[in-house]
């Protein structure tokens, strides 16, 4: 049955008729659209600053929000106060010390390996404000510069910005951001620059669920160098939090996994299981027990996997190849917030490029649509509740990334022929607009 699908993947063509270029990032429209979006977002934010609804509040004292976990971590760490950031109680305790009463204190930090505190400690040198802003800002910038690179458009950037995904990212200060930048970096130089991409799958190990379909791909394409490279990355970082932060850190990292596997994946019926974003938490959402839940979980991952082994194999262009990973990364794992949907844009802008090179298929215009708007929908209508990610409890960002997941895996299994495009496309001359 694989042997077919190859088969199918290397002599197909796409089924389409001639016609002039498209270029869907190429257009004052489109970038006028998407700072216009990105701008509403900045009001609103500078408001809910002002009305003293984010980042600080009204008397003075920073608002508790997941960027103050990060920042208690790194206190912690600047400190030498190891023990508080693999036990609960303690951690508790330091963020009660830290942020105003009557808070609803996140028990641990401790899904993340001590190489994450590389990073933290740092950024913990500066004021709450002030590390809020710099956090959202650098890694903003970080993805951004990660998405153009991919695509080499303009409106890349103001599409970009105005994700849902980003907005949301934005306003809660997570690490979306940092993963996508990673993810999209790795993907961006391993066709030619296979060291440098390996360093980047390295750090990326900061998150390791997402990287787990990486070693299907790498592996699949004989990319020796880059498997290579990110060993050597992983064991730098590991020896590095070891030498700054001693290897107590370490000893409690598993203890650490454990409990916050209890606190989230492993929670009671009780749990609001809409905020994980993935297939398990889409069945825990709806009620399903947990058996089923982790059964469809895992069919999705091994069926990610399979899809990724057979393309990375195959003579499907690039952009595709990095395309699918990115987006199978995305729904691999059952430990996915709507946060970490920001990273989507890595997938989107892979397809994008493609697209621009070879046109569009019918219906992917109304996808763009879709994936764009029904997000954007929930995000206005529900504000902050639920994260405003979910709707009726049900993981909507999912759905999202299920849809780009399948556009991506048509156009691989209709080829990659000569740049050509049906009817209906955007209408634009090739390089109109610069």
């Amino acid at each position: 049955m694989i042997n077919a699908v190859e088969s199918h993947l290397k002599e197909a063509d796409l089924d389409r008729k001639p016609s002039r270029s498209v270029d869907i990032f190429n257009s004052r429209w489109l970038q006028l659209f998407g700072f216009a979006f990105a701008m509403l977002y900045v009001v609103y934010f500078v408001i809910v600053y002002r009305a003293g609804s984010w980042i600080v509040g009204s008397t003075g004292l920073p608002i508790y929000t997941d960027f103050a976990v990060f920042w208690a971590a790194g206190m912690q760490t600047l400190h030498g106060n190891f023990a508080a950031l693999y036990d609960s109680g303690e951690f508790m305790k330091v963020q009660a010390a830290l942020f105003p009463p009557g808070d609803a204190f996140y028990p641990s930090w401790s899904s993340y390996p001590p190489t994450f505190l590389l990073v933290l400690a740092p950024l913990a040198l500066l004021p709450y404000r002030f590390a809020f802003i710099t956090w959202d800002m650098v890694t903003l910038l970080g993805c951004i510069a990660v998405v153009y690179l991919i695509v080499r458009r303009r409106a890349a950037i103001a599409l970009a910005l105005a994700s849902p995904f980003t907005a949301w990212n934005f306003i809660a200060a997570q690490n979306g951001f940092l993963t996508a930048s990673l993810l999209g970096a790795s993907l961006l130089f391993l066709d030619r620059r296979p060291v440098m991409a390996g360093a980047f799958i390295g750090c990326l190990t900061y998150k390791p669920q997402f990287g787990i379909l990486f070693p299907v791909a790498l592996i699949a394409s004989h990319q020796w160098r880059a498997i290579a490279s990110a060993g050597v990355t992983v064991a730098l970082l590991a020896a590095g939090s070891v030498t700054l932060f001693g290897a107590e850190l370490w000893a409690g990292f598993p203890h650490g996994l454990a409990a916050q596997g209890e606190l989230n994946l492993l929670a009671g019926p009780e749990s609001n299981w809409g905020y994980l974003q993935s297939p398990y938490g889409l069945i825990r959402s709806l009620h399903g027990p947990a058996n089923l839940a982790w059964l469809v979980q895992g069919l999705v991952t091994l069926g990610g996997a399979v899809i990724v082994w057979i393309v990375w194999r195959s003579r499907v262009c690039y952009e595709l190849k990095a395309a699918i990973l990115s987006a199978a990364a995305l729904l691999a794992t059952p430990y996915a917030f709507a946060y970490d949907i920001a990273a989507i844009v890595i997938p989107a802008a892979f397809l994008a490029s493609d697209q621009l090179k070879r046109g569009l298929l019918h219906g992917e215009k109304t996808m763009w649509i879709v994936m764009f708007g029904a997000p954007l929908a929930v995000l206005a209508t529900l504000g902050d509740n639920a994260g405003g990610t979910t709707f009726g409890g049900t993981p909507v960002c999912l759905f999202a990334a299920f849809m780009l997941f399948f556009v991506i895996l048509r156009r691989a299994l209709r080829g990659s022929g000569k740049p050509t495009m049906i009817n209906g496309g955007l209408g634009l001359q090739p390089a109109t607009f610069r």
